[in-house]
């Protein structure tokens, strides 16, 4: 289905961007056991970080091979 303001993860809300609501995205897990990213196809978009409790965060400009550039 779409995806709407938040999605449900880990049992907690996660604020999705605003520029991606209504599209389809994907959690994957990364490279640190706490983090997990959001994707837009092959394009991370937002991280989710358990450890802090924060809210999805924009992905800064060059994170990873697979971010756009």
């Amino acid at each position: 289905s779409t995806t709407k303001a938040y999605v449900s993860f880990k049992g907690r809300l996660w604020k999705v961007p605003q520029a991606f609501r209504g599209e389809r995205l994907a959690i994957r897990p990364s490279a640190n056991d706490a983090q997990y990213g959001i994707f837009f196809a092959a394009h991370q978009i937002a991280i989710i970080d358990l450890a802090s409790g924060e809210s999805v965060g924009y992905v800064p400009e060059h994170p990873s091979v697979m971010s756009p550039g």
